[in-house]
């Protein structure tokens, strides 16, 4: 990867275009499945459908078989790319696939060697759908292999930032994952025709996959496995692991303590509230994932095109996190209502309002830990799990006392604000360039603090719109003052022209040909 094409990865407008591929890719799917669920769940009836839910959960747990290898793998080929080692890039990506389609036959064996035990002694289901349950999880579990193998193929994609491309391929296949169970019991009424339909989407895109990766990397047609050049990459992927394994805990452990320390119940008021500002999180992950193989690319031989990146990332995750995380502390009680009902509105609210704070963090954490594995520096992110993790009970069971169910609120939410200052501070400390870089991110996030702050209390609706309205003029004012580049401004300010003159041509045209 030459230097012009470090500097093009690294602009706001790329970060933008490869984002929007990937929320593209995440939320056409998830669209579909909204509509396509309701009727799938009448058709197979609650018990097949809890089974069906239960199984691809399952699909899941494959990802531990990996070692963190998929992501090490990433990092390593980005790397070469843009040092011009093409060659040795190939014969990695081909040993990575064979390594991680030999984990995925392992832990689909070992799977489907628990499953007779599992549904005939540990679930609770009729016995005329034990049979076909055996089956269709033994189908799903021999789809392990390839979902091990399409991650490292989409890591190939990641480090290529063939994202457009990988999305293309990933929309229709994704919903056919959704519509093709619904179409498969119209004439074959059964989990088996269910499972053998996700097995052929898994097989389609391992195919739409491979074409991609042998398109954008034409040397893998003459590549040979090398296994040595895996050992250190399995260094690097134990740390991941290791992280991958401490974020379920960091994840799930609030939820747990809840029904521990107060009730089962008033753990629905959290779940309620958390699933929603949850959804946010593809906005993260559609940012990070485009940042994480161009800054593993440009760390260590591009100073300027890494930092710049660095900031981008961050300011596009601000940038399109914040009105919803404002609008969804403001008008937590309003949405809550609409979607549960008052009464959990007014246990929830609260939680809500605190929960949009820690995601708007999160999402700046998130790009800062990603700088962090792209450094090679995954023992950090590892370490400093390990130590929340000792840090974040201790402090859940003190305001789980303090204050109720609200009191997780306040935890996750100061963990979240904690985690990213840290992660920040690695960053700098390890990559000094990056602290002209976060004085000018600063501003930006105080305001954003400050404004979701002043939503905590509840409010008036003309009050709450006030507030946002201001909130909004004056965080995208600090944004555009203090975050972007001259550069960056100008190419804004030169899109608006160009979007107005060609408004304004389209509205004349039809008065002229009249």
């Amino acid at each position: 990867m030459t230097s012009p094409d470090l500097t093009r990865l690294t602009r706001m407008q790329t970060v933008l275009f490869n984002a929007g591929w990937n929320m593209l890719g995440r939320i056409g799917p998830v669209a579909v499945a909204l509509l396509v669920t309701p009727p799938l769940i009448t058709r197979l009836g609650l018990a097949r459908w809890g089974v069906l839910t239960i199984a691809l959960s399952l699909i899941g747990t494959f990802g531990i078989f990996d070692f963190g290898l998929g992501r090490a793998l990433t990092r390593a080929i980005a790397e070469r790319i843009a040092e011009g080692r093409e060659k040795e890039s190939a014969t990695l990506v081909l040993t990575g696939m064979l390594a991680l389609g030999l984990f995925g036959l392992v832990g689909g064996g070992i799977a489907a060697f628990g499953v007779h035990l599992w549904v005939y002694h540990g679930l609770k289901i009729a016995a005329d759908l034990r049979h076909q349950t055996v089956v269709a999880m033994w189908i799903l579990c021999a789809t392990a292999p390839l979902v091990m193998i399409n991650a490292a193929m989409w890591g190939v994609m990641s480090a290529y930032q063939a994202f457009r491309t990988a999305n293309l391929i990933n929309i229709p296949i994704s919903i056919m994952y959704y519509l093709g169970p619904l179409l498969i019991v119209q004439v074959w009424n059964s989990l088996v025709g269910v499972m053998l339909m996700l097995a052929l989407c898994r097989v389609a895109m391992t195919v739409g996959y491979g074409w991609v990766c042998l398109r954008i990397m034409p040397t893998l047609f003459t590549a040979r496995p090398a296994f040595s050049l895996l050992r250190p990459l399995f260094r690097i992927g134990g740390w991941m692991t290791l992280s991958n394994l401490m974020f379920p805990i960091l994840s799930y452990m609030d939820r747990f303590m809840i029904a521990t320390v107060l009730s089962a119940a008033v753990t629905g008021y959290y779940t309620t509230a958390f699933d929603v500002v949850a959804r946010l999180s593809m906005i993260t992950m559609a940012v990070t994932s485009t940042a994480y193989p161009a800054m593993a690319a440009s760390w260590r031989n591009d100073t300027s095109a890494t930092t710049a990146l660095y900031r981008n990332s961050i300011q596009t995750v601000v940038g399109l996190l914040f009105p919803f995380c404002l609008l969804g502390a403001l008008f937590s009680h309003d949405i809550l209502s609409l979607w549960v009902g008052s009464d959990f509105a007014r246990h929830s609210t609260l939680i809500m309002k605190c929960l949009s704070i820690g995601v708007f963090f999160f999402g700046i954490d998130a790009v800062a830990a990603g700088f962090l594995d792209g450094i090679g520096r995954a023992d950090l992110n590892a370490i400093l799990s390990v130590m929340e993790v000792m840090i974040y009970i201790p402090l859940l069971l003190v305001f789980l006392h303090w204050f109720g169910v609200n009191g997780a609120a306040f935890a996750w939410a100061s963990r979240s604000i904690m985690d990213c200052v840290v992660r920040i501070a690695l960053g700098i400390r390890l990559y000094q360039w990056l602290a002209q870089v976060v004085r000018h991110l600063v501003p930006t996030a105080a305001i954003g603090l400050g404004t979701m702050l002043l939503a905590l209390p509840q409010t008036g609706h003309l009050t709450s719109c006030l507030i946002g309205a201001a909130g909004l003029i004056g965080f995208y004012m600090v944004l555009w003052m203090h975050g972007l580049a001259e550069s960056e401004r100008a190419y804004a300010r030169n899109a608006v022209v160009r979007a107005w003159i060609t408004g304004r041509q389209s509205m004349r045209w039809p008065r002229s040909a009249g």
